[in-house]
């Protein structure tokens, strides 16, 4: 493990930010080693709500999460402001193992296009509902996939 990373074990990670079956992890700027901590912790398995928002996975740290079939409980996955492209967005579409994810968010990533049509036809995440790319910027699923500006 590299020396710069704060969390030595997965155990500090979990450290007051359990609540129930939520890990609030927003802004805490998870390196992606220390993030790999996360996927091979069994304990995993207990969350249904994720809160990765402002970290620093990136489109490799997105691909280690799909991996992870400790996530196989997440319903609602937050991954704005994690330097996320249309590559890691391919990545998620493809998850095999979050199968019960219902809402994602993704603002302030670095999205143009491509990433949205994966999500969209994906036949992995099949119960997922929503997701926000943007401020006012939400697709709900809906008998096909709708826009809904939120002015």
């Amino acid at each position: 493990m590299n020396e710069n990373c704060r969390f030595k074990k997965v155990e500090e990670i979990f450290e007051g930010r359990l609540r129930g079956n939520q890990l609030m992890l927003s802004g805490k700027g998870l390196s992606l080693e220390e993030a790999r901590l996360l996927w091979k912790a069994p304990r995993m398995l207990e969350i249904s709500w994720l809160d990765l928002d402002d970290n620093n996975l990136g489109d490799q740290g997105v691909h280690e999460l799909v991996e992870c079939a400790f996530l196989e409980n997440v319903q609602y996955l937050n991954l704005n402001q994690n330097n996320v492209s249309d590559e890691g967005l391919k990545f998620l579409a493809s998850a095999k193992y979050l199968g019960k994810l219902k809402r994602l968010h993704l603002k302030e990533n670095l999205i143009n296009g491509e990433g949205l049509i994966s999500l969209f036809n994906s036949e992995m995440l099949v119960n997922l509902a929503t997701f926000q790319v943007n401020e006012g910027w939400t697709c709900k699923k809906r008998d096909g996939w709708r826009y809904k500006p939120q002015i």
